[in-house]
């Protein structure tokens, strides 16, 4: 069929058409209008200081001006001579390391045992759930100052034993046991930002409890009748079925851990540096000193980039262990 306009004949489909395609960049117009905010913001706030922090990562950019151009913070960087930073980088990568696994295991091993106990039917238990998951409400830093001060070490003296000594050491003192040093040395600072880390286990609490509430009860109920126990049911259906959670804590535990910077406010470096994590190292080289040398402080930051982006690929590509709803 056609339309007869001023003598020009004008098919009825290419008309649709036309009218159509018309509406619909009418209606992308007004969506793309919504959107401008968002699109500005990530262009001003993400898209710009990636770009400039990977120029700046081959500057001797201060803040103010560059003057240098090159490679020479990344040779620096991996250099073993006098002056490199080989050595303290390396330092910095193995503490941020060890605090990611072992955060990492612990963290995911007694989250996922709280839920079990928490996924029982009895009287009280959403109460329970509710105060577990309490402490995750607090901040990260107020927490960090809360234990700084609960393990303080403190200096006794012959006139007062109980000086600066935190609630733990204060229990400790009199018990007539010796006081623990926690973060005050080099050999528990560690193994005392894992203790305050449980403190966080309702998080990974909740997750749990989501994955559980995604299994099918038939599959319980299968299982019984086969005569199938509990820790059967537990080790052949919960914790298979329960993968793809277990799968997204280690890739976002693996990430925030690479990244850890909010005990620096509370415990700073540690003693000896035993918590000079690699993402405090970045901020104080760029920040801390005479010289703000934010050149060498991206290229940090580009090679934490690059790690992180290896190590998640890798979890990514050998996540078959993974066992997703629609798996057979």
């Amino acid at each position: 069929m056609d339309n007869n306009f001023g003598g020009v004949i004008v098919p009825i489909d290419a008309e649709r058409k036309k009218l159509h395609r018309n509406r619909r960049i009418k209606n992308d117009l007004i969506s793309y209008v919504f959107l401008l905010p968002f699109i500005v913001g990530a262009l001003v706030f993400t898209a710009f200081p990636i770009v400039m922090s990977f120029l700046y990562s081959f500057s001797n950019y201060n803040g103010a001006r560059a003057t240098q151009m090159g490679f020479f913070n990344y040779i620096n960087m991996f250099s073993m001579g006098r002056g490199g930073l080989f050595l303290p980088v390396m330092k910095s990568f193995g503490v941020t390391f060890i605090y990611v696994i072992a955060s990492t295991v612990i963290n995911l091993g007694l989250s996922y045992i709280l839920a079990l106990f928490l996924h029982n039917k009895i009287k009280g238990i959403k109460i329970i759930r509710v105060l577990c998951y309490l402490p995750c409400l607090i901040p990260g830093l107020a927490s960090g100052f809360i234990w700084r001060d609960v393990l303080s070490y403190g200096v006794p003296t012959a006139g007062n034993p109980y000086n600066g000594l935190g609630l733990f050491n204060m229990w400790l003192t009199k018990a007539g046991l010796p006081t623990a040093t926690f973060f005050e040395s080099e050999n528990t600072a560690m193994l005392s930002l894992l203790f305050t880390g449980l403190w966080g286990l309702g998080g990974g609490m909740i997750m749990w409890l989501a994955a559980f509430e995604n299994i099918s009860p038939e599959y319980y109920e299968a299982a019984r009748i086969d005569g199938a126990g509990y820790m059967r049911c537990l080790l052949k259906i919960t914790i298979p079925l329960s993968t793809p959670i277990l799968f997204y804590n280690m890739v976002v535990s693996m990430i925030s851990g690479l990244q850890v910077f909010g005990t620096f406010a509370a415990y700073g470096t540690g003693k000896n540096e035993s918590l000079y994590f690699i993402a405090i190292r970045i901020y104080i080289t760029a920040f801390s000193g005479s010289v703000h040398n934010h050149g060498l402080a991206c290229a940090m930051s580009w090679v934490l980039f690059l790690i992180i982006g290896m190590l998640t690929l890798v979890m990514f590509k050998t996540g078959n262990w993974v066992q997703y709803g629609d798996d057979n």
